[in-house]
């Protein structure tokens, strides 16, 4: 719990150098955070290759001059940008159909949140680790 909830915090990508900038808006067995604005966004999507994706990357997360070994994803879901942030929604990005809208940071480009892991985070689903993840924050500690 270094990355609290409303932390705003820098997104380095391990092996391009390149970052961005993100908040965690809510989360806890890991991170559910979302690009601070479009262009937080847009650098995202450069990092995996121009586009949203689920594939993880590690990454180190730099917040109040700490560095923080991790792993991130870079698909938005569970949100819809049109409605306040916890709000009941229909059709939430990512098919997660209906449920509270975790889309909190709006006009970002993004429809709801992105996952970021740390050390023996687990997944919302079923609570386990996810093992590329735990590479991946491995690797960015220099632990691989």
């Amino acid at each position: 719990y270094v990355v609290k909830l409303d932390s705003v915090f820098e997104v380095v990508d391990l092996k391009t150098g390149k970052s961005f900038m993100a908040k965690r808006t809510i989360g806890a067995n890991h991170a559910d955070c979302e690009p601070l604005t479009t262009m937080d966004t847009n650098k995202m999507k450069v990092i995996w290759g121009g586009n949203f994706s689920w594939n993880t990357r590690p990454v180190i997360i730099k917040l109040n001059g700490r560095k923080v070994a991790a792993s991130a994803s870079a698909m938005p879901h569970a949100g819809v940008d049109n409605l306040p942030g916890g709000a009941w929604a229909d059709n939430r990005s990512g098919g997660y159909g209906a449920g509270v809208n975790f889309d909190y940071i709006k006009n970002n480009g993004a429809d709801g949140h992105f996952d970021i892991h740390f050390l023996n985070s687990t997944r919302h689903k079923d609570g386990l680790i996810d093992i590329n993840h735990q590479l991946n924050v491995k690797e960015a500690a220099g632990k691989i």
